[in-house]
């Protein structure tokens, strides 16, 4: 059961326009006893979807994900809505929500594609770090491409 600070926090996402999509396979490591997915395994598929929106924003640069400042995640959450069995084919849907000074989150929504039914929705926060992990302010080029690709007014 979710909270209503949760609830509410993930139905704006359902709700938030989403520019990228990107899909995956579900492989049979990937699903439990049931032959559904395994509850952990979606957080592999936030990340997969991630990564895919940076590189696509040309914001990603070898071993990477972000090529101009490290970051580590400081909150993930999902709301589980259906399951996904082996072999369906998911579309991660990927948007940036928000950019704060030293943080910034990516809402996600996953769909079972070829039926469009949601399978889960959430969001992962990330800070940005120095050398020392200490939190360094996000760059300004990363909020521009961020802010251009996403339509957001200056």
């Amino acid at each position: 059961m979710s909270t209503p600070d949760s609830s509410s926090r993930n139905n704006h996402i359902e709700n938030l326009d989403f520019h990228f999509t990107t899909t995956v396979k579900v492989r049979l490591p990937e699903t439990d006893a049931m032959g559904i997915v395994f509850h952990g395994n979606y957080f592999t598929y936030l990340e997969v979807g991630r990564v895919e929106y940076l590189l696509n924003l040309g914001l990603a640069e070898g071993l990477r994900p972000i090529r101009d400042f490290e970051n580590v995640v400081v909150n993930a959450h999902l709301d589980f809505k259906s399951p996904a069995r082996l072999h369906d084919v998911l579309s991660i849907d990927v948007c940036t929500k928000e950019i704060r000074h030293s943080s910034f989150t990516f809402a996600v929504k996953i769909r079972h594609k070829s039926e469009n039914r949601l399978i889960a929705s959430g969001w992962t926060t990330h800070c940005a770090i120095d050398e020392n992990f200490n939190p360094i302010e996000v760059p300004a080029s990363f909020r521009s491409t961020i802010a251009n690709y996403e339509g957001w007014k200056s």
